[in-house]
């Protein structure tokens, strides 16, 4: 698989796809056995969260829940005077989430959470709420992000 990440606008995610394209040429005309590996890209930027069906042609979205909620919340990580706005639990955050979870499924399009939140036990419950079921988890976050995952019925 390749990620491309920060896709703001179609174009950007179809310039490289169709520089995957080209090297699938070239390697076929040198007479290299190749594959064209699932293109797919992060969802990061809201841009891309509020018109996925844009991307229809990826393979995989993964939702990158730290940079779409500081674009989301308009609150730079860094920035301690604004860190109480910095929660992927925040209603406009997880309404994204949930639309593109639900645009994925409907398309057939495994969508993916990567990201602080996916580990958070606080956050697990409206992550999976808003339909995600693959989240990334930090190994020293597992046990709790488990027991987290029990608690929720959906």
């Amino acid at each position: 698989k390749v990620m491309f990440p920060m896709i703001a606008v179609v174009e950007e995610y179809r310039q490289a796809a169709a520089m995957f394209a080209e090297e699938q040429t070239v390697l076929a005309a040198r007479g290299i056995a190749h594959r064209m590996p699932p293109l797919g890209i992060m969802v990061e930027v809201p841009s891309v969260a509020i018109v996925p069906e844009a991307f229809a042609d990826a393979a995989f979205f993964s939702i990158g829940s730290n940079d779409l909620t500081q674009y989301v919340m308009a609150a730079a990580r860094d920035n301690a005077a604004v860190a109480h706005l910095n929660s992927v639990r925040h209603p406009a955050v997880l309404r994204l989430i949930a639309a593109v979870t639900a645009y994925g499924e409907r398309e057939k399009i495994p969508v993916s959470l990567c990201g602080d939140a996916g580990g958070d036990p606080a956050s697990i419950p409206s992550l999976l709420e808003a339909g995600l079921r693959d989240l990334s988890v930090a190994p020293a976050q597992l046990a709790m992000a488990k027991a987290a995952i029990a608690d929720v019925s959906v």
